[in-house]
């Protein structure tokens, strides 16, 4: 009878879905918009597909984040293109919004206490990703190169540092995939703060790796001169964000103490501002708005107003950010490129899967964290895609080639990391909203 209700609830939410398809094409043909509105007008049919297919997702048993992405590939350039590739630029703007607001809760959702009771596993398990898989990328590509790459007419000097990116682009992760996971389940526990943290601290490594590597291949490859206030500016760079950060959370406390009054609104508003800073001042934005969250949670008593109005606003934010990173996805360049893609997708998941294991046994962690922390780990977007985008500008003889590699990466681990991630953290017992 159970089973009966759930296809029947299925079937509704498809025919609901089918015609709002059917009467979106004959609006799309009938109906012209301007290059203003059009955007607008597609991304609110993409809300809606989303949010049904999302519906879909949870009743066959998946997040309800891989149904957003699905009805973002499915809409997107890739397939139907209702979603162009210039109305996801011109919604850019509204996803970076998305991604603020998702990072001011991802550093909402850390305590103190937290990282201090678990700052063994969350430094080893950490120290571990980034030595074991920068290195093995490293070695590992730089032979594959060499062999494979060359007829490519990619420069040998350029190879190590190819394989160098690849290896920092391995370390990255997507926290906005693990929140929204650990939001939709409603997760908490040592399991969740644990790959919280880690997720954290990675950003920083990760934005640190990139930063002097870049550097590196520019002086080489470009021949800009390295010096001691180069490599000072990019450790104060990171440093300001969060100083920046740190600022912005304790005006967010200001605010939510003395002026606002509908929170959810508020956060969001605070999101756009943290937005516009970032760009006219060039700090890391996401970087800037966990430290924000962190701050709010950690030194004042607002932290669980933040977090209810976060959950009670997530919902829509959610459902735009990952519905337009689904457009986005590209895996044009898989057929070009699919040896690369496949060998790089399956290394870096037993690396994953093999250093979270030995960070977690030399550092006593519960047995939860062992067995399931690297599935937190899969994702790698966000960070990811800006760094492919500054290196395909800076470096014309494999930029474009690395680009088309990274991206085909991570669409493959965009649609396996959130159902990993959902199962790790339902076998972890810490989710409290079973599918």
């Amino acid at each position: 009878m159970l089973k009966g209700i759930k296809v029947l609830r299925i079937l509704s939410v498809l025919l609901v879905f089918s015609l709002c398809f059917y009467y979106f094409k004959e609006a799309k043909e009938l109906f012209y918009f301007s290059d203003m509105v059009s955007p607008y007008f597609s991304l609110g049919f993409l809300i809606i597909s989303a949010l049904l297919l999302g519906v879909v997702a949870n009743k066959l048993g998946f997040p309800a984040l891989t149904g957003y992405l699905i009805a973002g590939m499915i809409f997107g350039p890739q397939v139907f293109d209702f979603i162009t590739r210039n109305d996801i630029k011109t919604l850019e703007m509204i996803n970076s919004i998305a991604l603020s607001f998702i990072a001011i809760s991802a550093g909402g959702e850390l305590k103190m206490e937290s990282l201090k009771r678990n700052a063994k596993p969350i430094l080893l398990i950490t120290v571990f990703q980034s030595v074991f898989l920068l290195i093995v990328f490293f070695l590992l590509f730089s032979v594959f190169f060499n062999s494979w790459f060359f007829i490519k007419g990619i420069q040998p000097g350029s190879i190590v540092f190819v394989a160098l990116f690849l290896g920092v682009v391995s370390l990255a992760n997507s926290p906005a995939t693990v929140v929204a996971i650990i939001n939709e389940y409603r997760a908490a526990g040592t399991f969740t703060d644990i790959v919280l943290g880690i997720t954290m601290i990675k950003d920083i490594v990760v934005l640190l790796l990139f930063s002097i590597v870049f550097a590196f291949a520019k002086n080489v490859i470009v021949g800009t001169k390295l010096s001691f206030i180069f490599f000072l500016s990019i450790f104060s760079h990171i440093l300001v964000s969060g100083f920046a950060g740190i600022i912005f959370g304790f005006l967010m406390i200001f605010f939510f103490k003395y002026v606002a009054k509908e929170i959810g609104v508020f956060v969001i508003l605070a999101s756009f501002i943290s937005y516009r800073f970032a760009a006219i001042t060039g700090l890391e934005n996401m970087f800037m708005c966990m430290i924000a969250g962190f701050v709010v949670q950690n030194f004042s008593k607002q932290g669980s107003v933040l977090i209810d109005a976060l959950e009670n606003s997530h919902l829509p934010v959610y459902v735009i950010f990952f519905s337009i990173a689904g457009a986005g996805l590209d895996f044009s360049s898989l057929k070009l490129y699919w040896t690369v893609v496949l060998l790089f997708v399956s290394l870096r998941l037993f690396l994953i899967w093999g250093t979270t294991y030995l960070g977690a046994l030399l550092s006593n962690a519960i047995e939860p964290v062992k067995k399931y922390a690297w599935t937190a780990f899969v994702t790698n977007a966000g960070l990811t895609l800006s760094f492919v985008i500054l290196i395909e500008n800076e470096f014309r003889d494999f930029g474009s080639i690395l680009k088309a590699i990274v991206i085909s990466v991570v669409a493959i681990n965009q649609i396996i990391g959130p159902v990993l991630f959902k199962v790790g953290i339902e076998r972890s017992g810490e989710a409290t909203r079973l599918s």
